[in-house]
C-alpha cells in the first residue's frame, strides 16, 4: 500500500469510532438529566390558617305594579279597575320561620277611598280577586288593617324555599252600591305588605 492509500483507510477507520464515542456520551448525559438528583429534597412550610365570615342577612321585600289603577265609577253599580296589579315577593329567611303571608290593605276601614270633602267609599265596597279566584271584600283582619285586609297568598317555608320568588296578581273591583255618590274624583291607597312568622 502508497502511503496516501494508508493515511485514507486510518482516516476512515477512526471516523466511525467518534461518531460512536459522542453517540454514547449524549446518551449518558440525557440519562444523568433525566433521573432526579438526590441532593434536592422536597419542603413545605407551616400552615397559615385564614378564617372566612359569610352573612347572608334574611330579608322580605314586595313590589307591585303597576301604580296606579283608574275606575269609571257607576251611581250605583260595580266598576272593575283598569289593570290588575302584578305583586312580586322576594325572601331569604332562617329557618325558623315557618310561614309567609302576602295581605293587601287600607289604613281605614271606614274610608278606604274619599273625594276629600267628606264623601268616602269604604273597604266594604272594594273588593279584590288574588290570582283569578273569587272577589272578596277588603274586609278581614289583618296584621296592618284592621276590618280592611285582604289576604293575597300564604304559604309554609320549608328546607327548599327559604329563598326565593312568588308573582301574584290581584284584581280589583269598586261597588258604588247603596253609597249615593255625588259626583266627584275619589282617590285611596291600598297598601300591599308580606309578612313572615
Amino acid at each position: 500500500m502508497t502511503s496516501t492509500l494508508k493515511l485514507e483507510s486510518t482516516k476512515l477507520a477512526r471516523q466511525p469510532r467518534a461518531a460512536l464515542l459522542l453517540a454514547l456520551l449524549a446518551g449518558v448525559a440525557g440519562l444523568v438529566a433525566g433521573v432526579p438528583s438526590v441532593a434536592h429534597a422536597q419542603q413545605n412550610s407551616t400552615i397559615s390558617n385564614i378564617n372566612l365570615n359569610a352573612v347572608l342577612n334574611t330579608s322580605l321585600t314586595v313590589s307591585a305594579a303597576p301604580g296606579t289603577v283608574n275606575f269609571a265609577l257607576p251611581p250605583n253599580g260595580v266598576a272593575s279597575g283598569s289593570s290588575a296589579i302584578n305583586i312580586t315577593t322576594t325572601w331569604t329567611l332562617s329557618p325558623s320561620t315557618g310561614r309567609v303571608t302576602i295581605w293587601a290593605y287600607f289604613s281605614s276601614a271606614a274610608s278606604a277611598l274619599s273625594d276629600g270633602a267628606g264623601d268616602n267609599i269604604p273597604s266594604a265596597s272594594v273588593s279584590g280577586s288574588p290570582d283569578g279566584g273569587a272577589f272578596a271584600p277588603f274586609t278581614g283582619a289583618g296584621p296592618f288593617g284592621a276590618a280592611s285586609s285582604l289576604r293575597i297568598f300564604s304559604f309554609r317555608v320549608l328546607g327548599f324555599n327559604k329563598s326565593g320568588t312568588r308573582s301574584d296578581t290581584l284584581a280589583l273591583q269598586i261597588s258604588t252600591v247603596g253609597l249615593a255618590l255625588p259626583a266627584g274624583t275619589y282617590s285611596g291607597t291600598l297598601e300591599i305588605q308580606a309578612q313572615a312568622l
